[in-house]
Parts: structure tokens; C-alpha cells; sequence
């Protein structure tokens, strides 16, 4: 086995100043031990400052700001996408054609799996509710500019039957409160 020690990078979590100045040592670091004809070497590994975990930024304290972060540009890099397409929709088409294919559901119909999915895909891992209004605020300025409609956003999320993502956030959790649950009672039999 050969790990390439420039890239392996390792992550503390929950580690205040303190406890960093006394951990010894220092920094993590991997001792070769083969070929057995070398005297080994010692190779330092990285400590970065935000560790990517199953497409979640994760920061050593936990607090799931950079995820919210990442969260609003995947929001934002998916905005333009629908927009490219919806440009294409209104100006690349035939005159009779172009009402339709730019009418605000079909609009609609693009933006959906484009952005929304970003939004509630880590919802769960959110800790705060002012995160949570971060997300939403973004998406209902990226659900505002592909519709071209600007009224009240929360009135607009209701007519389209867009739950709001504190509920949403609520809903992933109790599934995932249900599955644990049900996996301690299926371990103990």
C-alpha cells in the first residue's frame, strides 16, 4: 500500500486554541517503514481548513457555515444555468413557439430540479435557523429572476407548492429520526 501523504489531509473537530497549542505533536504525520533497506522518514500531512466529506463542507467547529455557503453557490451556479436555458427558450425558437416554451410553469418546470434540489439536499446538517433563511433567501432571489416576478416571495412559494425550508428541514430530519429508530429496533432482534 502507498499513501501519498500530499495529498491525505486530516481534520480535528471541536479542537479549541488551547488544546491545539498542547497537542503533540503539532501536526499529524506519517512514518515510512518500507523499504526495510531505509531508515524510515517522517512525512507531515495537511490540516486544511474546511474538510469535504460526501459533498458536505464540513469546518472544524461544526457550524456548518461554509456548507451554507457552498449551499447558495450551487444556487446561484444552477440560477445560471436556467437562465442560459431560458434564454435560449425565449430567443433561439421559432415566433408562435416562443410563448410557450417561456411561459412562467415551463420556466418553472426547469428551475425546479435545477435548484431546489440544492437547497434541501443538506438541510439536516444546518444547525441554525438564520442558515436556513440564508438558503432560502437565495433561492427565492434565483426563484424571482428565472420568473421575472418580483411580488411578495413567500406568496409566490405558496402558489407554486414550494414548502418553506424550515419544514422541509423539519421533514428530513423526523425521516431520519424514524430511520435510526427503526435500525436500533431491527440491530436488537
Amino acid at each position: 500500500m502507498r499513501i501519498y501523504h500530499k495529498k491525505t489531509e486530516v481534520m480535528m473537530f471541536y479542537e479549541n486554541p488551547s488544546q491545539r497549542t498542547t497537542r503533540f505533536p503539532s501536526t499529524f504525520h506519517i512514518t515510512t517503514r518500507f523499504p526495510l533497506s531505509q531508515p524510515p522518514r517522517t512525512l507531515p500531512l495537511k490540516e486544511p481548513l474546511t474538510f469535504k466529506h460526501l459533498c458536505l463542507t464540513l469546518d472544524p467547529y461544526l457550524t456548518m457555515e461554509t456548507t451554507t455557503k457552498h449551499t447558495c453557490l450551487k444556487i446561484n451556479a444552477a440560477h445560471q444555468t436556467v437562465a442560459t436555458v431560458a434564454h435560449s427558450l425565449r430567443f433561439d425558437s421559432s415566433a408562435t413557439a416562443r410563448g410557450i416554451r417561456s411561459s412562467p410553469y415551463v420556466l418553472f418546470r426547469i428551475w425546479q430540479p435545477c435548484d431546489l434540489g440544492f437547497a434541501t439536499k443538506n438541510l439536516r446538517y444546518v444547525v441554525t435557523n438564520v442558515q436556513i433563511d440564508v438558503v432560502e433567501r437565495t433561492l427565492i432571489h434565483s426563484l424571482q429572476r428565472t420568473l421575472h416576478c418580483f411580488s411578495s416571495p413567500h406568496i409566490t412559494m405558496i402558489e407554486l407548492g414550494i414548502p418553506l425550508l424550515i419544514l422541509q428541514q423539519a421533514l428530513q430530519l423526523a425521516a431520519l429520526h424514524f430511520r435510526w429508530k427503526n435500525l436500533r429496533k431491527w440491530l436488537r432482534k
